[in-house]
């Protein structure tokens, strides 16, 4: 990798390739970006997973692979995803690290790994990707090499600015896809975020009621409607997940 890294249009490639994922129009032109990325950052094959910290439904979860597909079949049949111990870092931590670096003593971890390293990835970089205070989406960039060791030398330091960029460009990409569809599927009005603006700072049904002039049964109707296009229980998690998809401020 140093040579690699060395380059002196290393980190020029790779900001030219993110700089581009935001004007992506679909899921495969933000693939074949990724996989440009890898490629400039010197990986070989890469894994992209954004997904909610502590949910375990794996709808919630969005993949895109640089790398053989049937690994990932295997890996989702398996329900490695509930005890990935890569996953589990990138949930509580935010440094890019070598895979190697991280202790994994529980038998079902070592399992997930071995999987990974067998599929392209004997060795391995964590680029954890965060949206910053109120957001519970995370997203895990995982780059591979078939050579043992890639990650592990001193060239690792400038590689990782360059992936954690790439990473936080795709985990933004995600999340405005996200609340796109959010939009178009549920038709979320500028008067229901208010709403949900309303709920996330606490304000009862009562208070809302008098700051909108209208009934506070009315409020009451109006989120119960929109928790419903939601596909939600409550107001409590209709507002946490317009924070997810980025519709509010947390």
């Amino acid at each position: 990798m140093p040579d690699i890294v060395a380059a002196s249009d290393y980190a020029a490639r790779i900001a030219g390739v993110a700089e581009r994922i935001a004007e992506a129009k679909d899921q495969a032109t933000a693939l074949a970006l990724l996989r440009e990325g890898v490629s400039a950052l010197g990986a070989e094959s890469a894994v992209f997973v954004s997904f909610i910290r502590d949910n375990a439904d794996l709808s919630a979860c969005r993949f895109m692979l640089v790398c053989g597909p049937g690994w990932c079949q295997r890996y989702l049949d398996a329900g490695f995803f509930f005890h990935d111990p890569w996953l589990a870092y990138a949930a509580h931590n935010s440094e890019p690290i070598p895979a190697s670096s991280l202790p994994v003593p529980d038998p079902e971890g070592q399992r997930v790994i071995a999987l990974a390293m067998h599929n392209g990835f004997a060795s391995a970089a964590l680029v954890p990707a965060h949206s910053g205070a109120g957001h519970s989406r995370i997203s895990l960039l995982c780059l591979g090499s078939a050579t043992p060791g890639f990650f592990e030398d001193e060239g690792f330091g400038r590689f990782r600015l360059g992936a954690r960029l790439l990473a936080a460009e795709l985990h933004d990409w995600w999340l405005a896809r996200i609340r796109r569809e959010l939009i178009v599927k549920a038709r979320i009005t500028p008067a229901e975020l208010e709403l949900l603006r309303h709920e996330r700072q606490g304000h009862s049904s009562k208070r809302i009621a008098a700051e909108l002039h209208v009934s506070k049964s009315s409020i009451n109707s109006r989120f119960q409607r929109m928790n419903m296009k939601l596909g939600v229980p409550n107001r409590r998690l209709a507002a946490r997940l317009a924070i997810e998809c980025g519709l509010l401020i947390g």
